[in-house]
């Protein structure tokens, strides 16, 4: 993924090159010009912002509905460095208790509630036993955010055991 980025990059000097050789021997009016340089220009941070997301960061949007949970890392709040925490889970969507899509990364603010359930979860997977997620919308709490974080705070996140599969009479 980096040598794309390098190579993307490489490909925007070049088309800015392009674009000022092009306004320097050109005829065009001047507005036209000046307007060629500053559309390249705001391209290369459109470019920069928008593939971020591919990049591994984390998804910047509610988690799913119900959802397998794969992974997650706990940072804990530095009060000495004023760090507030942050809650990261690594999730694939589930409809009707099958995987969809693939797993996708979410960035939570921490908080100990939360902190302790994953902990419990956590040490659920590690005795083999997989864990499911439902995440709610508590549209009585305040819609804040801080910066920087991108699932919602106000969603209620419940974990537990994925059910053991029924199968069929013999």
């Amino acid at each position: 993924m980096t040598q794309t980025l390098w190579l993307l990059g490489a490909a925007y000097v070049a088309l800015g090159v392009l674009v000022l050789a092009l306004n320097i021997r050109s005829g065009w009016p001047l507005w036209v010009r000046i307007g060629c340089i500053v559309l390249v220009s705001a391209l290369y941070f459109v470019t920069w912002h928008s593939l971020q997301d591919l990049r591994g960061w984390p998804a910047r949007m509610a988690l799913p509905g119900h959802f397998l949970l794969n992974a997650s890392s706990i940072v804990e709040p530095d009060e000495s460095q004023g760090a507030p925490g942050r809650i990261y889970l690594w999730v694939t969507p589930l409809i009707d208790d099958e995987p969809i899509g693939i797993p996708r990364a979410y960035a939570l603010p921490y908080a100990r509630e939360l902190h302790t359930r994953l902990e419990r979860a956590r040490d659920a997977m590690r005795n083999g036993q997989l864990q499911i997620g439902t995440a709610t919308t508590d549209d009585s709490a305040p819609m804040t955010s801080e910066a920087g974080t991108f699932a919602p705070e106000h969603q209620r996140i419940e974990l537990r055991d994925l059910p053991e599969p029924t199968l069929p009479e013999k």
